[in-house]
This record gives C-alpha cells, sequence and structure tokens, in this order.
C-alpha cells in the first residue's frame, strides 16, 4: 500500500470531484492529495492531484512490478 494509507494527504474516500473541488477550494499552488484511481487496478492503484496557477492536475501514479516501486505518469519507452 505505499504506506499512504496513514498520511494526512491521502484522501481514501475522495473521487476524482470531490478532490478537485477541495485543491479549488484551498487556492494554494501546491496544494496537493493522493486518492485511489479511478480504475483502481494494482498497476495504477493511485493518482496525484495537485493545484498550480488556478488548475488542478490529476498525475497518474503507477507500480512497476520489476523493481517494485512507484512512478509518476504514463510509461514512456526507454524509461529509466
Amino acid at each position: 500500500d505505499a504506506g499512504v494509507h496513514s498520511k494526512a494527504w491521502y484522501a481514501a474516500t475522495c473521487d476524482r470531484k470531490m478532490a478537485e473541488d477541495a485543491l479549488y477550494r484551498s487556492n494554494k499552488d501546491g496544494s496537493f492529495l493522493i486518492r485511489k484511481s479511478s480504475g483502481q487496478d494494482s498497476w495504477q492503484p493511485y493518482t496525484l492531484v495537485v493545484f498550480y496557477n488556478r488548475r488542478v492536475y490529476n498525475i497518474p501514479i503507477r507500480f512497476i512490478e520489476s523493481t517494485r516501486q512507484y512512478a509518476l505518469g504514463r510509461e514512456k519507452s526507454g524509461e529509466e
């Protein structure tokens, strides 16, 4: 579970709309939270939601089985 379940910035019960609304209300650059991904599968278990420059960005957090690590964004060819 990447140890996120006990962190203040983990929003376990937030869906995408709730997370975006909360960050728009914060109206502070750099505000963020982690939520369960809508598709909720083992390869992309979480989404990083960030407020920056009056916009909210949803960035997938994916799990790389071969290294047992997490990475941001979609997989790219030749990725290290």
